[in-house]
């Protein structure tokens, strides 16, 4: 690799520094950090000795030392504070190439998105998945770079975040091929050597041993009680089954009235009874912000977990397929705030610390302007969900024109993962949540100023591949507005 493409000691030092002092200021605005409801599970389990596979294992096991330290949140919090300003220091450093040496500063600046520090003090699971993945993929880019002298160190870390990337989430998997593919081109040349779909199929297979790899985790390793996680999945497609398709997937097993029940919500706090809606799956189980709901749907389904209720599920699917679709495009429409009215979600952080009794987040003048700031963005038509998975579509579209082999490399694993995770929601999907989208954020965020840079400012490159991922951004955000403002 040519020493010109490698970042200057005085850009790792800028960055470097520039890191600490928005990694205190970061750490103060959301002190102590935000127990969400995930978060404040790991913690009971700790003190109840009750382990389950509820939330990820590896997760809650991390917490175990780290509650020895201290007992709240705040060891936790720095960690997760550590990684994301780490990460965000190597992906910008990977982006520094023979063609400027500005590019990494711009990168670097993504990093203080509102949003994205809006979610990043939540202690769970999604935030943990995303600043480990970013790790991953800075360091394996920088691999490629001629960067480490230590290479065999680099490439076990880079190794060791995308094993804890898969296991911090299950569906993680999802957004795994694209950045296996990224890390094995980090230490193989036989592997670069390869054609492209070849690569891709193979880093596809690889990624799904994930699944089999959380089967034997959780019963050999972490050792936990199996409740089977995907029941809420299940529950919620029957549901939505039973609503779209006016009969009963649950086979009667909730009375002969269950059919006008789950019919009887509307997606608002004082609607009183009713089981389904598309925003997410939680009134068949709990959701407090809710009056009504069916509870007792999840409680009473408990002895047909596993085989019972995977093969219910499946034959109502294979029987009703319309419905099936109908209902999970109503949920992902939901989810990403597309074609709905009324389907904003709140995004303040801080009201979800308060759940707990240990330590209460208390929002000081930083917080309040990080809060404002994200509220506000959330509610213009570039804050739904839907504007980052659209953005790292077109970036992924784009980033084919980068001149520079690694840059586009590292810049479409980047999207292409966000893509592929955020797209996997339609078929595993059951909650509403801006964190669900976070790594999809990310990975939009930082292709933003690289696309800019090196495609839209660059008249050597065709205008298809300029103005073409421009265009469908435009066009899909102006549909999205003139539908929701004059039609819905």
């Amino acid at each position: 690799m040519n020493a010109a493409a490698l970042p200057p000691l005085q850009m790792k030092r800028r960055l470097f520094v520039a890191a600490i002092l928005a990694a205190l200021v970061n750490f103060y605005a959301l002190y102590p950090g935000l127990y969400h409801h995930d978060a404040w599970a790991y913690v009971a389990a700790i003190r109840s000795g009750d382990w389950t596979n509820w939330q990820p294992p590896l997760l809650g096991v991390l917490w175990i030392p780290l509650q020895w330290v201290w007992t709240g949140p705040q060891p936790m919090f720095a960690i997760f504070l550590a990684a994301y300003w780490s990460g965000f220091v190597l992906i910008a450093l990977a982006f520094q190439d023979e063609e400027s040496r500005t590019l990494p500063y711009f990168v670097f600046a993504t990093a203080f998105f509102p949003m994205a520090i809006n979610y990043n003090g939540q202690l769970v699971k999604d935030i943990a998945m995303s600043v480990t993945m970013l790790l991953a993929a800075g360091i394996a880019a920088l691999l490629l770079r001629g960067y480490f002298r230590r290479r065999r160190i680099a490439a076990a870390l880079m190794w060791l975040f995308i094993l804890m990337a898969g296991f911090f989430r299950a569906n993680a998997v999802f957004g795994m091929p694209p950045l296996i593919d990224l890390a094995i081109s980090a230490v193989s040349p036989r592997w670069r050597a390869m054609g492209f779909v070849k690569r891709t199929i193979i880093a596809g297979l690889l990624s799904l041993l994930f699944i089999p790899g959380h089967l034997f985790a959780d019963t050999h390793i972490f050792r936990v009680r199996d409740i089977k996680p995907i029941s809420q999945l299940q529950i919620f497609d029957l549901g939505g089954i039973t609503y779209f398709s006016n009969k009963d997937a649950y086979h009667g097993f909730f009375g002969p009235d269950f059919v006008a029940k789950n019919h009887n919500f509307k997606d608002r706090p004082d609607s009183g009874r009713g089981c389904y809606t598309p925003r997410h799956w939680d009134t068949y189980g709990w959701d407090p912000d809710l009056k009504g709901g069916c509870p007792e749907v999840y409680e009473n389904l408990k002895p047909k977990f596993g085989s019972e209720l995977t093969k219910l599920w499946l034959d109502a699917i294979v029987d009703e397929p319309r419905a099936y679709l109908t209902h999970r495009f109503a949920h992902v429409n939901r989810f990403f705030q597309f074609l709905c009215k009324d389907c904003v979600e709140p995004v303040k952080t801080g009201w979800q610390s308060n759940n707990q009794h240990d330590v209460t987040f208390t929002p000081n003048p930083v917080y309040n302007v990080i809060e404002w700031l994200s509220v506000n963005w959330s509610l213009s038509p570039l804050g739904p969900p839907y504007v980052y998975l659209l953005f790292c579509i077109a970036w992924m579209w784009a980033s084919t024109g980068i001149r520079e082999r690694l840059t586009r490399h590292l810049t479409f694993a980047l999207t292409a993962s966000g893509t592929l995770y955020a797209v996997a929601l339609l078929v595993i999907g059951i909650a509403h949540e801006y964190r669900y989208i976070y790594w999809t954020m990310l990975g939009a965020l930082i292709a933003t100023p690289v696309i800019v840079a090196r495609v839209v400012t660059r008249k050597d490159i065709s205008a298809i591949l300029r103005f073409g991922p421009l265009a469908l951004i435009a066009a899909v955000i102006a549909f999205r507005e003139i539908a929701v403002r004059f039609f819905l």
